[in-house]
């Protein structure tokens, strides 16, 4: 079974990504260096590929929806897999930014 996503952790999750963030980006950008810089790109690039995850995981949700539309579950099924990618990312950052 698919590992369940709660809004709520992800909102803290997050936040907290953001928070051990927000140093860095800061001195990065008055001191510039290449591992800054990838920082910032892994960034960028993690988000869009997120995006793009999310999008085909939904776009599957709906279309298994459509076969059987009254589906015991359904909504939460399609937030799972709205969640999903986001959710798997936020858990890896703050992972490895608190080492």
């Amino acid at each position: 079974m698919a590992q369940r996503h709660s809004a709520f952790d992800m909102g803290f999750s997050s936040a907290e990504v953001i928070a051990r963030r927000m140093p860095g980006l800061w001195w990065g950008m008055m001191n510039p260096t290449a591992a800054s810089n990838a920082e910032v790109t892994k960034m960028v690039v993690e988000k869009q590929m997120a995006f793009a995850e999310t999008c085909f995981a939904v776009q599957a949700e709906l279309f298994m929806m459509m076969a059987s539309p009254w589906a015991a579950g359904s909504a939460d099924r399609l937030m799972q897999a709205a969640l999903g990618p986001s959710a798997k990312r936020v858990k890896a950052n703050v992972k490895r930014l608190r080492r």
